[in-house]
């Protein structure tokens, strides 16, 4: 029966995807009226839609990253079934690509996609990755950032394990907690914190690279399921 079910969802996803990307929220009303999703269920944390989207090599792409941005699923250019004509949200991407590196939008969408890392409580990690989409709304804080050379590992770096441990060697983004970034310089930024309405200077660290990985990197060990 699971295996019929996961079909049956695999199918669902390759006749939506297969002229083009689709939003997230629209898969979401798609996938109910067909009866596949729970009231107050997502698409993205039903697992038997995540283990379709992986055995489909479905990517997740940022369809802009303003107030009305939002996330959607695309089938793999050559897949079997798709159609081939572009897609329509590629074209919007593409105007992000060059000023804001894919790396970290690829990587972003894989941690709103994926569970959080076994050393870290859940309500931290939703934080967390809340701070790193917020990061990316800000077109104009990610671009500066971007070009005066901050990279992923000073951006979303953290240690292996125990992150919140090793704040100390942690990216810019693990360091916001709710706040928001509100400066970028090339070697320190400025955090707006939530509470009392501080703000805190974050130092751009040289770190080692064999203590640091991306979030988005860790294997399977890593992460709670």
């Amino acid at each position: 029966m699971t295996r019929v079910r996961e079909a049956v969802a695999a199918e669902f996803l390759r006749k939506a995807l297969a002229a083009d990307a689709v939003g997230v929220p629209e898969l979401d009303i798609m996938a109910r009226a067909a009866g596949l999703l729970g009231e107050g269920q997502n698409i993205t944390h039903a697992k038997l839609f995540r283990q379709a989207k992986t055995s489909l090599g479905i990517r997740s792409i940022r369809d802009g990253f303003g107030a009305g941005g939002g996330w959607a699923w695309e089938l793999p250019r050559h897949s079997k079934g798709r159609a081939p004509s572009p897609s329509s949200i590629g074209p919007r991407l593409l105007r992000y690509e060059r000023p804001i590196p894919r790396e970290w939008v690829e990587g972003v969408a894989r941690l709103e996609q994926g569970g959080p890392l076994a050393d870290v409580p859940r309500h931290r990690w939703r934080q967390f990755v809340e701070d790193c989409l917020a990061f990316l709304r800000s077109e104009e804080l990610a671009e500066r950032a971007a070009r005066l050379g901050w990279d992923a590992v000073a951006l979303f770096g953290c240690r292996h394990n125990y992150p919140l441990a090793y704040l100390g060697n942690a990216g810019l983004l693990w360091q916001v907690d709710g706040g928001r970034v509100v400066e970028v310089h090339p070697s320190w930024a400025v955090v707006d914190r939530p509470v009392n309405r501080s703000q805190r200077i974050f130092s751009r660290r040289d770190v080692d690279p064999q203590k640091i990985a991306l979030p988005w990197s860790l294997g399977s060990d890593n992460v709670r399921r």
